[in-house]
This record gives structure tokens, sequence and C-alpha cells, in this order.
């Protein structure tokens, strides 16, 4: 008997993104995923129960800065950021209001936009450093997620939007 095996949307970050260990995030049928921070602000302070990143999740942890300093996420990724889910053998992203945009190719996305292999997909955007900009600010909390897109288990057809 073969069952069914889901697809996989694969992210691997870029050289410009906030670092983040590659993700291999399975998307049954009728099942969507959150990609964004795993700490989210709430009424009484930051939190990240039920927000644990691993490697088949949408949620990216924050940096361990190796100087001791407090972990540092990046400031254009939203918590609840953008959303993914497959249908019909396509992955699809939606941006979720996030106030700094999802971006695929360069492309702030309005609606739901099918993913296919080799897109770059941008959760934000870069923060410019400026004299505003408080000195414990790490740089890598100013940057992007970026990721290159591999769409696993799904076959190679052109973009369509619904």
């Amino acid at each position: 008997m073969n069952i069914p095996v889901p697809p996989i949307l694969a992210l691997k970050a870029k050289s410009e993104s906030f670092p983040f260990a590659s993700k291999y995030i399975p998307l049954p049928s009728n099942i969507s995923v959150i990609l964004g921070s795993q700490t989210k602000d709430t009424n009484s302070g930051q939190t990240s129960t039920n927000r644990s990143a691993t490697s088949t999740n949408g949620w990216f942890a924050p940096l361990i800065p190796v100087d001791g300093r407090a972990p540092v996420s990046p400031i254009s990724l939203s918590p609840d950021h953008a959303q993914i889910w497959s249908s019909d053998s396509t992955i699809f992203i939606r941006d979720l209001g996030s106030v700094f945009g999802t971006y695929v190719n360069g492309t702030r996305i309005t609606g739901e936009v099918a993913l296919k292999d080799n897109d770059t997909l941008t959760l934000g955007v870069v923060v410019e450093r400026n004299t505003n900009t408080p000195a414990y600010v790490a740089d890598e909390q100013l940057l992007p997620v970026v990721a290159n897109v591999t769409c696993v288990g799904v076959p190679s057809r052109p973009r369509r939007r619904a």
C-alpha cells in the first residue's frame, strides 16, 4: 500500500538573510502553516510558548549572540507573518498583513501566490541603521528572512495566481 507523502517546502537561508537553520516543512492537504518569529510580544511581555522553532515548522528562532547578549530576532519579521499551504500539488503563500511584507522574487505579494523551485522568498525588509537606531540593536536584527525555495513532491509547472 502506497501512503501519499505530502509536499514539503524547503527553505534555505541566502547570504543576505537573518541566519536560520534550513527548514523542511511538510504540507499535508487542508493544513496551513504560519511563518513567523518564534518570539511573540504579548501584553505581559515576550513569550515563545508553543512557538518552538524546529526544522519542520514555520517559526524562526532568535539568534543567540556569541558575546552573551540577549537572543535577537529580525525586526521586520512579524510573529504571524505569512501562511503557506498546499492544494492540487501546488504550494501557496499569502502575507498575513505583516507591516514589512512578504516578497517572492523581489515583488511584494498581495493575495495568494504559488511558489516554485528556486524562488526567493523574503519575509520583511532590510531595516536601515540610522542615528535613531539604539546601539543594542544587532546588525542581524536589521536583516529580513531571505530563503531559496525548493518544492519537494510537487510537479514542475508555471506560476499561477488565484
